[in-house]
């Protein structure tokens, strides 16, 4: 078993290979595909799903044969009827399958393009598929898909009892789901695949078919491959029902009741038996409505020419009782009407018989009302035509074998009469073979008693004429003979009596002759008495003038003469007796087809001798049948417009999205390249970015080093408000020896001032800060250094600016000693606001050169 799953392991994976990729546009080169029209990849792409879907239906019933049947007969020793009826016409399936996968693989070998092993365009594969659902494939595939799918629901049954009941069979299922092959994929899952392949062909063919021009011949045979698709569903479908209705059929004959037996309105008597040779047409709960208003609820049962309503008694069926009335009901002569203001009525009226019986039925509504009424007209129209109404009539099936068994028969018969005719005819050579044997003389020739053309057969009237004719010829030569001989008899009596000679007697063929004419005579004519008188006078008168004559010679001569023409007339009436024979044969068995053919006749002229009622029911129904006909192809009609319309409609939404899309794409493309221009300018916009924060970065340093420069000038400007307050002559000094420096250095300064270039202002600041960030990086370092020299000289000369106007003011106050403390107060209030206002304005101009 582990080898022949490794063989087909590898047979399976052969397969997987050529089919692996997930579409044709994947398995084609890229330059390949390109080449390709767009309704041409979405052709290859569906039909390349019809090969990958039927690669895994082979799959999966080489795993249902080779992996569970096969193991099911050796490791578990089970019967081949067991396998069978969890795998019934497996062999049959995968032998169908695998020649059509083979036959399409052979196709895409025939496509493949020029030096390559995996470009390929399948151009025609309608072909195929006309093969494979017409003639003796598609009967194949009907009579096979209608067993298994039929079979479906019992195969699955039968496992999951088996599976329930066998521990042996639970391990080996394990063991095979288990197995990389099978992947983990159980029996009744590998069933439902196989009977849903069937309903996936329209789906594909009708893909295929979109994709394809209809002006070619493989349009014309996709279309023809769609249709014998769906034929070859609807047989199937028609198939399964028949057989689901024979087990509902068989269901019920099992629980009816044996006992159970009802009298139709013919007398007949219907019993549980009778079921059995019925062919079901559809079963339901309905209602039967008494005499006095109550509905009880039955279960009827329509058969191919009975309607029957059974009641559910005990678990069990029963006829159902209705008011003395019969509820087994012949559809022979059965009218259905709709019951007036009731939509789930129905009337059943039985015109069978001198008074007619009428039955109401409810169904559960209206729609079931009338799926039953037109289920009853339609087996009406369709049943089988008996004679009798109670008679049970046969299955359809069984009809057949007995129309073919009396077929047989006849036949039969007539090749006995063949055999008969021959063998009268070959008697006739051997009778005519001995008189020409012991006569001399040539008999006429004369054709054989029976041709195969019927007008070249003979008529019975002249044979017998021609026979009795005979027969009278025959009666006259062995009377003459008799006649001569009892002469002879006579004359040798005479000589007995005088020289003692012994008597003779008649010849035995004379006597047979004798009474066989005599027989022979009486039976055919009334007056056959006279003329044997008349001859025996005859044959006296003969006898006396020859023994008068006495001349031996003539006697002997006579004799021979008659003897002769008695066996040609022998032989002549021996022919015509036998074709007689043959022609009564030939009538019998006429006669025998006439009367045969007469009852069939009389049957069928008495089921087509109806009432006037009956008449009427049947052209009603006729014309509602023209009716819905008419308006069938009228709705056919406007369907196939409206579906032109449609077409019509999706080629123009077509275009217009075709033409959308290029739009789209168009502007995809233009947004592209907005999204690209639009990202080159925020990278631009980024790197300024960095530069400007990395210049404010550099701006807030400089700012906060005049921060603490302020800091550090006003500490200045209060220490010498504090040397103010102390009028020390040596603190005059240092003040003095201050001003020296600070004189001289403020000269110094302010003539670098001058060489030095003046400070920038704000625009021009802002102006040097849009440059590039190459000119940035090269004047940073000046800038950062002219900057810090600014400040400290602009510090440097407000400082000596305020020790110049404050050292004057001192020193005049301290040379005017004498004045008052009010033009003291008030110098030093000037000069205290004098300050101030020197202080206040210093910061200013830092702030207008740095911020």
């Amino acid at each position: 078993a582990d080898m022949n799953e490794g063989q087909l392991m590898g047979e399976l994976e052969l397969d997987s290979k050529q089919l692996e990729a997930e579409s044709w546009s994947q398995v084609v080169d890229s330059k390949f595909l390109q080449q390709q029209n767009k309704d041409v990849v979405k052709r290859q792409d569906v039909i390349y799903e019809l090969m990958q879907t039927e690669m895994h239906h082979v799959r999966t019933l080489k795993i249902m044969n080779d992996v569970y049947s096969a193991a099911m007969l050796k490791e578990l020793q089970y019967d081949q009827q067991v396998v069978d009826k969890i795998f019934p016409c497996l062999e049959n399936l995968l032998q169908i399958h695998s020649n059509f996968f083979q036959r399409i693989l052979e196709r895409k070998k025939e496509s493949l393009a020029d030096k390559s092993e995996k470009n390929f365009v399948i151009k025609r594969i309608g072909d195929i598929l006309v093969n494979q659902f017409s003639g003796d494939s598609a009967e194949r595939m009907k009579k096979t898909y209608g067993k298994f799918c039929g079979h479906h629901n019992e195969a699955v049954n039968y496992f999951k009892d088996l599976f329930s009941k066998d521990k042996r069979f639970q391990a080996f299922v394990k063991k095979k789901m288990s197995s990389s092959l099978v992947r983990r994929l159980g029996i009744p899952e590998c069933i439902l695949l196989v009977t849903q392949r069937i309903t996936k062909y329209p789906v594909l063919l009708q893909r295929i078919l979109q994709y394809t021009k209809e002006n070619e011949v493989e349009h014309e045979d996709l279309t023809q491959s769609l249709n014998l698709v769906k034929d070859v569903i609807a047989a199937v479908n028609s198939k399964v029902s028949n057989y689901e209705k024979k087990m509902r059929l068989a269901e019920i004959y099992n629980r009816t009741d044996s006992k159970s037996i009802m009298r139709m309105k013919s007398g007949q008597m219907f019993a549980r038996e009778d079921l059995r040779h019925r062919k079901l047409i559809r079963d339901g709960p309905v209602s039967l409505k008494s005499a006095a208003g109550r509905l009880k609820e039955v279960q009827a049962v329509l058969l191919s020419d009975m309607l029957v309503f059974l009641q559910e008694k005990d678990q069990k069926y029963v006829f159902a009782s209705l008011d003395q009335k019969s509820t087994v009901i012949s559809l022979k002569k059965l009218i259905v009407r709709e019951v007036a203001h009731e939509e789930k009525g129905l009337f059943l009226i039985s015109m069978g018989g001198k008074d007619p019986e009428m039955v109401e039925v409810h169904a559960s509504s209206k729609e079931e009302r009338n799926g039953w009424i037109q289920i009853i007209q339609d087996t009406m129209n369709t049943m089988d035509r008996d004679e009798d109404e109670g008679v049970p009539c046969e299955s359809e099936f069984e009809k057949k074998l007995s129309d073919a068994k009396v077929r047989g028969l006849k036949e039969q018969l007539q090749q006995k009469d063949k055999q008969i005719l021959l063998l009268l005819e070959e008697k006739t050579k051997i009778f005519r073979d001995m008189a020409d044997s012991s006569v001399q003389e040539e008999m006429p020739g004369s054709r054989l008693l029976f041709r195969a053309n019927t007008e070249e057969a003979p008529k019975g009237e002249a044979i017998m004429k021609t026979a009795i004719n005979e027969v009278e010829l025959l009666q006259d030569l062995v009377n003459r003979s008799l006649g001569t001989v009892l002469g002879q008899q006579v004359s040798s009596s005479a000589m007995e009596q005088e020289g003692g000679v012994g008597p003779i007697s008649l010849p035995r063929r004379a006597e047979t002759f004798g009474g066989f004419d005599s027989h022979q005579m009486n039976a055919s004519k009334g007056g056959a008495k006279d003329e044997g008188d008349d001859a025996q006078d005859l044959r006296r008168t003969e006898s006396d003038s020859i023994l008068k004559k006495g001349g031996n010679a003539n006697l002997m001569f006579m004799l021979k003469r008659n003897n002769e023409q008695v066996l040609q007339t022998i032989a002549s009436l021996h022919k015509l007796l036998s074709a007689l024979q043959g022609v009564v044969l030939q009538q019998d068995t006429y006669i025998e087809d006439q009367k045969l053919a007469l009852s069939e006749r009389a049957v069928t002229r008495s089921f087509f001798r109806p009432t006037s009622l009956l008449e009427q029911e049947k052209q009603r129904n006729l014309e509602k049948q023209r009716q819905e006909l008419a308006n069938l192809k009228k709705q056919q009609t406007q369907h196939q417009e409206e579906r032109r319309r449609r077409e019509k409609e999706w080629e123009v939404r077509e275009k217009e999205l075709a033409e959308q899309e290029a739009h789209l794409a168009q502007r995809e493309e233009q947004v592209q390249r907005g999204w690209q221009e639009l990202e080159r300018e925020r990278e631009e916009l980024q790197v300024k970015k960095a530069a400007y924060q990395l210049d404010l970065e550099r701006l807030r340093t400089a700012q906060k080093q005049l921060e603490r420069e302020k800091v550090q000038l006003k500490q200045d400007v209060e220490q010498l408000t504090q040397m103010r307050q102390e009028p020390d002559h040596n603190q005059v000094s240092n003040l003095h020896e201050k001003l020296a420096r600070v004189s001289s250095q403020s000269s110094i300064d302010e003539s670098s001032k001058q060489k030095s270039p003046s400070l920038p202002k704000q625009g021009h600041f802002d102006a040097e800060l849009s440059v590039s960030p190459k000119r940035n990086s090269l004047s940073r370092t000046h800038k950062e250094k002219s900057t810090f020299h600014l400040l400290s000289t602009t510090n440097q000369t407000n400082k000596a600016a305020e020790e110049q106007t404050q050292m004057p003011t001192r020193l005049f106050s301290l040379a005017k000693p004498k004045e008052k403390k009010e033009k003291k107060k008030k110098g030093r209030g000037h000069r205290s606001q004098q300050s101030d206002s020197h202080l206040s304005e210093a910061p200013p101009e830092g702030e207008e050169i740095f911020c």
